[in-house]
């Protein structure tokens, strides 16, 4: 998916999602990873609302008491090219993590947690894999999810993980009914809005050949 290149169309859709969806709907209306969405983003310079932020739970970059915790540029550890002496270091080898050693806060196979996006994450792996869990759930009951598609929620909830709460849906059809531009507007726009997409596809496409 990394190496794909942006459409215009995707492009239209990322800055028309991007001040009012998180980066992981919009993903998955795309079919592209979180990465490759705030990659994006940057390149086009998008910026988010300061009520997205707040629903988020985090600081602005250019929050004054982020930018106040910033080391300077030039800036120099105090400890840089210094060795350990032998008593100092026969002082702390007690406290040194050991080879094999887990941290206090880790979470076993099978532990949940949320992510900064509201969906349910269950740990599947060791050391560290995490997974969505509610696609997780789908697939237990019903295999893996095909190609082009994704798990929503019937009512809304990201955090009620309950199989028949769970539906499946193409990304296509998810674009066009439920989380895209598209949905806002009647019938008669949404076939307008159809035809331009699929007419900057076919532009593109023959921009392609055209420079091979």
């Amino acid at each position: 998916m990394s190496g794909r290149l942006w459409t215009p169309y995707e492009d239209e859709v990322l800055r028309t999602m991007y001040p009012d969806h998180f980066a992981g709907e919009i993903s998955g209306v795309l079919g592209r990873t979180v990465r490759s969405i705030y990659t994006r983003v940057r390149m086009l310079g998008l910026k988010s609302p300061r009520e997205k932020i707040v629903r988020s739970g985090k600081m602005s970059c250019e929050d004054p008491r982020v930018k106040a915790a910033r080391f300077r540029k030039g800036h120099v550890p105090v400890n840089k090219g210094k060795r350990m002496s032998p008593e100092l270091y026969a002082k702390c080898a007690t406290t040194m993590f050991r080879k094999g050693n887990r941290p206090v806060n880790h979470r076993q196979v099978g532990s949940e947690r949320v992510n900064v996006e509201g969906y349910v994450e269950v740990k599947v792996s060791e050391p560290n894999k995490w997974r969505l869990k509610h696609r997780v759930v789908w697939e237990q009951a019903n295999g893996p999810i095909p190609p082009g598609h994704n798990v929503q929620f019937r009512d809304g909830n990201r955090r009620n993980c309950g199989l028949d709460n769970l539906y499946l849906i193409s990304r296509a059809d998810q674009l066009r009914n439920e989380n895209s531009m598209e949905a806002r507007y009647p019938e008669e726009l949404r076939s307008v809005i159809r035809l331009r997409g699929t007419l900057i596809r076919q532009i593109t496409i023959h921009n392609r050949k055209q420079r091979q």
